[in-house]
């Protein structure tokens, strides 16, 4: 299985205030910047909301992978974003969003994004780990859960 924890540090995991998906992209996308990874997360933060439109990535059990591939970005770099009272992500399954977890790619690695994508969502799908990043104390505490 994909280490989803090496793409991921405490830095970029949040609390998001944000009640609709584009402010928490938006939320989640400005944890990115100045990473040197991602070169220009402006571009990147258009991209993402340019693949939303075409199919919500709200996969349902409080879950959204929002993601995308381009140029500006050099190696995959994850976000997380917790909220407590939930994000309208117009999700598969009309449930509001608790999780989020923001994938940026670059746009050659393909394969790789696709096992990072695939990775995500099966280790999310387990109840007993959705509970406890819900629940966790932390940014520290997110990374340590999904590094397991």
């Amino acid at each position: 299985m994909i280490p989803i924890a090496a793409y991921l540090s405490p830095g970029r995991v949040a609390d998001l205030s944000s009640r609709d998906r584009e402010g928490a992209i938006a939320e989640l996308c400005d944890l990115l910047r100045g990473d040197p990874r991602v070169g220009d997360a402006e571009s990147f933060r258009r991209a993402v909301l340019d693949r939303e439109k075409v199919m919500s990535t709200g996969i349902g059990l409080g879950i959204a992978v929002p993601h995308a591939k381009i140029a500006s970005v050099t190696d995959f770099v994850l976000a997380v974003g917790r909220s407590t009272e939930g994000i309208d992500f117009a999700s598969l399954d009309g449930r509001p969003v608790h999780l989020v977890v923001l994938i940026a790619g670059p746009e050659e690695r393909q394969a790789r994004y696709l096992q990072i994508l695939a990775g995500v969502t099966l280790r999310l799908k387990d109840e007993g780990l959705r509970t406890a990043l819900r629940e966790a104390r932390g940014p520290e505490e997110v990374v340590a859960l999904l590094s397991r």
